[in-house]
């Protein structure tokens, strides 16, 4: 009985000493409200400002890019979603033939629902058509209810009003219900995208018809075409769908369109670096889409997608071996070699050198 009534006590001991631990955190700890770089306003480009290197042209290489919010550049600036930044990557070189890049796209939109875009793009006669595909694209328009159910149950639920006034008397008790919670949201998650790649799903069977009609249209106008694949940022740190970009490959092979899959390009990069809020908004940010433009221009070139002259003619690369020396003093300055510190201090502040870029 006494070692019943000691466990007790301790065990409230150390509940204690953790409420009490977690308060004193949260009185010092930096303000809980959401804070964030995102642009409170998106500013657009004037109708007689935009695409400045194919103005007047009659020659100039016209790609169209089709997608979905991701395409829009939602939670950044137009100017710097994967399309902008592709345009002026294409328009580097002096005397080159001008490209134009044009996009028609919206946020909410599915693979299927795209094909309404395909009309006008098509009739604007690109010499290629880029399709964004993204791991929601897959989604049921139809079945609108039953979409809004899988999304609340892929969030943290909230709690009764009087379970959370009961919570809110305690520090610890609010932290092991969020991150219960966490772990609740994470399995309805994975099994929101269970379904929606299941087979017999409706939208899968939208999605792999819309496929099929973007190859046939395309081929039928003789137009170049390519998939972008886009990962979910949000779990590139520990990515649980590989699966699914093996079934969307499959799709895309089975309709003759080649493709282009992100996820190796971002995985192994820190996610907090890509996305537009990190636990909060997914959507690639400036980050994510230069590395995404970068990507497809190297895709275009190495598929011959694009003429070789749309190759960078003036580049140079990153100062990438005084950054690994300076990472080295700032996380464990005894591992540097005193050669390497030599090369640093001979270099002064890291520059750029210059060296020729080649498609991969």
């Amino acid at each position: 009985m006494k070692k019943i009534v000691f466990s007790g006590i301790l065990l409230l001991m150390i509940l204690a000493f953790c409420e009490l631990g977690l308060r004193a955190y949260y009185r010092v700890a930096p303000d809980q409200q959401l804070r964030h770089d995102r642009p409170p306003v998106s500013f657009y480009d004037g109708e007689t400002r935009m695409h400045p290197w194919s103005r007047g042209a009659t020659n100039a290489l016209r790609i169209a890019v089709l997608g979905d919010s991701i395409t829009v550049g939602a939670g950044s600036q137009p100017q710097d979603a994967y399309g902008a930044r592709l345009e002026r990557l294409l328009n580097l070189n002096d005397g080159q033939r001008p490209a134009e890049v044009r996009v028609w796209a919206r946020g909410g939109m599915c693979t299927f629902g795209e094909l309404k875009f395909l009309e006008e793009a098509v009739a604007w006669k690109p010499e290629l058509l880029i399709l964004g595909i993204c791991l929601n694209d897959t989604e049921d328009p139809r079945r609108k209810e039953e979409l809004t159910r899988w999304r609340m149950d892929a969030l943290p639920h909230q709690p009764s009003r009087w379970f959370a006034r009961s919570l809110g008397w305690s520090r610890l008790a609010t932290l092991v219900y969020q991150k219960l919670e966490d772990a609740r949201a994470r399995r309805g998650y994975l099994e929101m995208n269970r379904k929606l790649f299941d087979k017999e799903y409706g939208g899968w069977k939208l999605f792999t018809k819309a496929l099929k009609d973007f190859s046939e249209t395309t081929r039928r106008n003789n137009i170049k075409m390519v998939a972008v694949v886009f990962p979910l940022l949000s779990h590139i740190d520990d990515y649980p769908f590989d699966w699914i970009h093996e079934q969307v490959h499959e799709e895309l092979d089975a309709a003759g369109i080649p493709y282009l899959d992100l996820l190796p390009v971002y995985k192994g990069l820190p996610s907090e670096r890509l996305q537009a809020i990190p636990r909060v908004d997914a959507h690639p940010n400036e980050i994510g889409h230069r590395i995404a433009a970068e990507a497809i221009l190297k895709y275009l070139l190495a598929e011959k997608l694009i003429y070789p002259e749309y190759l960078p003619a003036i580049a140079s690369r990153s100062p990438e071996e005084q950054w690994r020396i300076l990472s080295a003093f700032m996380n464990d300055v005894t591992a540097v070699k005193q050669d390497e510190a030599d090369r640093l201090a001979g270099h002064g502040e890291p520059v750029a050198e210059p060296a020729p870029l080649t498609p991969e």
